[in-house]
């Protein structure tokens, strides 16, 4: 589970959604990935009501994981305040506004594997970290695969641009 928006709410969203989904896996009432979707919605759907007026910036999560928990098919959800979907890829945080767009032309052929994308993220949101000032700390990719579960690749410093410089202008005949 990954959040955005404000973190002070996200805290709070995320020890709920941790005792609720404590106090059903006592019950038995949770046995997959859905099931804590389900918690998780209700969660940040409440919160979203308590704080419209006092907070400015939108928050949700990213929920990925095996579908039965612990084996079947990897899923990937996004929960905000006006729903849920099944997303095959997420960006988060103040710069996926500009990010998304490059991972979208990337990805738009689907012949790039899940490593080689992983490994294009952190050159993308170095580009973005140059435009959106606000985005912060290192650049966190988590894959899930199908049997396989969730696992995290982690990026902490920029990418030396200046072979994407020379690629760019060589393209363009320069």
């Amino acid at each position: 589970m990954a959040g955005a928006g404000d973190d002070a709410v996200l805290n709070e969203a995320r020890c709920f959604i941790e005792n609720r989904i404590n106090e059903l896996k006592s019950e038995t009432q949770v046995s997959t990935i859905y099931d804590i979707v389900g918690i998780t919605m209700s969660v940040v759907n409440e919160l979203v009501g308590l704080y419209k007026e006092s907070v400015e910036e939108s928050f949700g999560f990213v929920l990925g994981g095996l579908e039965d928990l612990n084996s079947g098919s990897a899923k990937l959800y996004t929960i905000f305040g006006a729903g849920f979907s099944e997303v095959p890829w997420v960006c988060l945080g103040s710069g996926s506004s500009y990010a998304r767009p490059l991972v979208e032309l990337l990805l738009v052929r689907e012949d790039l594997s899940t490593d080689q994308a992983a490994r294009i993220m952190p050159t993308i949101f170095t580009l973005v970290s140059n435009v959106q000032t606000t985005v912060g700390g290192g650049v966190d990719i988590c894959i899930v695969t199908d049997r396989a579960g969730a696992g995290e690749k982690q990026h902490f410093r920029d990418v030396d641009l200046n072979p994407l410089r020379a690629s760019i202008l060589h393209e363009l005949g320069i």
